[in-house]
Parts: C-alpha cells; sequence; structure tokens
C-alpha cells in the first residue's frame, strides 16, 4: 500500500472531484491523507480519508466574508496563498507520500511542489477555459499574486496561469464541448470528464405521489461561500409558482425560513444530485461545473443564472451555445423571465435533444479510472 496525499481547498464543486478521485485510489489500495482547511475536515474523513489541516493558510481563512468580498480574500488565503509554501513542506516531510494531487487553483501549495522531488498531479475541476481563461480578469486578478509566491519558492514567473500546471500532470475532469477554450487548452491536459462524489441517500421523501404527472423542476444553486443565493432561490421559487410542474429547490447555505414558497415546490438543505436528476425535466443553476455537468449527464437541460465570476458565466454561455440550455443575467432575471425559460428547455425538444448528446459523451469519457491511472503513473519530469 502507498501513501498519496490530497491537497484541496473548501471552495464548492472543486471538492467533488477530488473526492471522487480519492475514493477510487483508495479503492485500489491506497492510503489516502487529505490537507486543507479545518471546515473540509467532516467531509473528507466521511469518505474515511484521513485529513490534515494547513495550520498557516487555515488561520489565515477569513471566519466571514470580509469587506471587500470573498474573491480578493481567497487569492490570499487560497489561490496565491504564501503559507502554503510552508505548510505543504511540513506535510511532505512527514509524510512519505508516493505522489501528490492538488487543487489548480492552489498555486502556492504548486509552487512548493514544483521544487519537490514527489510526483505531483494537478486536478482542474472545471473546464480549464472556462476557469482560468488566459488574458480574462480572473488571470489579471490573480497572476501578480502566484508569481510573487513563486519568487518566494525561488520559481520563475508564469505568464499564464495554464503555465503553473505544466511541470505536473494535469487531469481536467471535464469533456472538451464544454470548453469555450477547446483545442487552445494545451495538449498535454487531458481530459478525463466529469468526476461524479458518491453521496449516502438522504432520506428524502417528496410530498407528491409517483404517479404525479407534472414535470420536476431541479434548482440547484453554489453550496459555496463566496456568493449570496438567496435572490436566485427566491426568484426561481417565484418562477415556477405559476408552472404546472413540481419544483425541489435547494438552499444550501441560505436561511430557508426566509423564503416565500409556492405550494408546487419544497425547499431542502442539499440533497445528491443522482436523486433528482434522473425524473427531472429541467435544472435551473447557477451554472458551476459540478451542477451543469451533473444535469447534462443525466441528459437534463438547464436554465443557468451565473454568478459573475469563476467559471460560470463562460459556462452558461457554452451551454446555451450548445444548445442545452439557456442562459440568463444571473443577477437580474425576473420570475417572469426564468419561468419562460423553464417552459422552452422543457416544451421544446431540441433542448433534450442536445442535452442527451453530451450525456452520450460524458458516458463515454474516460472518467476517473482514467485520471487514477494517470496518477499511478505520473508523467515523468
Amino acid at each position: 500500500m502507498s501513501r498519496m496525499l490530497v491537497l484541496t481547498w473548501d471552495g464548492a464543486g472543486n471538492q467533488v472531484p477530488m473526492a471522487a478521485l480519492g475514493a477510487e485510489l483508495a479503492a485500489r489500495g491506497h492510503e489516502i491523507t487529505v490537507a486543507g482547511y479545518a471546515s473540509q475536515l467532516g467531509r473528507f474523513v466521511r469518505h474515511g480519508f484521513d485529513f490534515r489541516t494547513l495550520p498557516r493558510a487555515d488561520a489565515g481563512y477569513p471566519a466571514e466574508p470580509p469587506p471587500e468580498g470573498w474573491i480578493p480574500a481567497l487569492v490570499d488565503s487560497v489561490w496565491a496563498c504564501p503559507a502554503h509554501l510552508d505548510d505543504v513542506e511540513d506535510v511532505l516531510r512527514d509524510g512519505g507520500y508516493s505522489a501528490v494531487v492538488a487543487d489548480c487553483l492552489m498555486f502556492g501549495a504548486l509552487a512548493r511542489l514544483e521544487t519537490s522531488d514527489v510526483p505531483t498531479a494537478v486536478l482542474v475541476h472545471s473546464a480549464p477555459g472556462a476557469l482560468t481563461p488566459p488574458g480574462e480578469p480572473m488571470e489579471a486578478m490573480l497572476l501578480p499574486a502566484v508569481n510573487a509566491v513563486r519568487e518566494r519558492a525561488g520559481l520563475q514567473a508564469v505568464i499564464r496561469l495554464w503555465d503553473a500546471w505544466a511541470p505536473f500532470t494535469t487531469i481536467c475532469a471535464s469533456i472538451t464541448e464544454l470548453d469555450p477554450l477547446d483545442g487552445k487548452v494545451p495538449d498535454a491536459y487531458p481530459y478525463v470528464g466529469p468526476l461524479f462524489e458518491h453521496a449516502a441517500p438522504s432520506g428524502m421523501r417528496l410530498p407528491w405521489g409517483a404517479a404525479d404527472p407534472r414535470p420536476l423542476v431541479v434548482a440547484s444553486f453554489s453550496t459555496g461561500p463566496a456568493w449570496d443565493q438567496e435572490s436566485r432561490i427566491q426568484r426561481t421559487l417565484d418562477a415556477v409558482a405559476g408552472l404546472p410542474y413540481r419544483a425541489v429547490v435547494t438552499t444550501a447555505h441560505t436561511d430557508g425560513a426566509a423564503l416565500r414558497v409556492p405550494g408546487n415546490a419544497v425547499t431542502r438543505r442539499w440533497v445528491p444530485h443522482g436523486e433528482l436528476l434522473p425524473g427531472a425535466a429541467a435544472t435551473v443553476t447557477h451554472a458551476g461545473h459540478g451542477t451543469v455537468a451533473a444535469s447534462l449527464a443525466y441528459g437534463v437541460p438547464v436554465v443557468c443564472l451565473p454568478n459573475p465570476a469563476a467559471d460560470q458565466p463562460a459556462l452558461a454561455a457554452r451551454v446555451a451555445e450548445l444548445g442545452a440550455g439557456i442562459a440568463l443575467d444571473g443577477e437580474a432575471a425576473t420570475p417572469g423571465e426564468i419561468a419562460a425559460a423553464v417552459r422552452t428547455v422543457t416544451e421544446d425538444p431540441a433542448y433534450r435533444t442536445a442535452a442527451a448528446a453530451l450525456a452520450a459523451r460524458i458516458a463515454t469519457a474516460p472518467g476517473v479510472a482514467a485520471a487514477a491511472d494517470l496518477i499511478e503513473r505520473p508523467r515523468p519530469w
């Protein structure tokens, strides 16, 4: 049995593919240690993994949103975190690991790993052309901080964020069809398809009988702390109130008690995608990669209300371009506009046909087994 280290952080959809990959490696007989932030401990211990906190980085992680908001705070505390240089050094010194898998946005950790002799893989948890497109605002915000950390590690500056992945085996947990920059991502970064985390049954019971003929709408928004999703949730509830559909809306961090819930809808904190999507007619979502990929894997068309950052606007636009959904202005779309979009994607068969084509593509992607193969047999330096 070999020991493998997984480096991750408490975002949202980034943890799903990492947990799926860790589970596959554990099933192959490897001992998995996850290192990250204290808030992640429960999630990964439930999978049976050992867990180590990155103490210096965790101490600098804000307990609540700072005045400038979560996105700037994540630059220093996660994405280009100087504390990762020492934290990762300590973990490697104590561990005797045969391989490391690191989240693609932990550029401080990657800088330390670049100076290590431990074989390392980078897991890109979304389509790279949506998550970190060259020359776009995400890169402009991050690149100076990333290069400052690299300088502290004695490394040369990079011109693109993608270049920080180049020394490693890099695995993209998506399909090329979902990447708006398909064909422009380096060939050395293979796409293995979405990686889905196994989830224990929720025990949820819906208030409708099995024979209820009304189409089911699933609404799922970000589970991360960076955005307040209450407005999107409420506008979606108001939208389905006037439709002859049923709806299940997950609320995550939002206080469900403050929501106005119509009689044809129910709210739950969280429900595994696999319990709802097989019977769904449409998904309304913030357009995070995890929910988009899960919906499309079941051939369910999507209505996108993206938050104005990360990969969400690009993924929403890409889904619309592929004909598998409709992209709305997530900040401003009215209940009427959301209702009209839901009707369109459920009543026009072209949307389900396009979603079904992507489902077939996801089903034939190499998947988690191929990702684990790459980690067990990493690209030589």
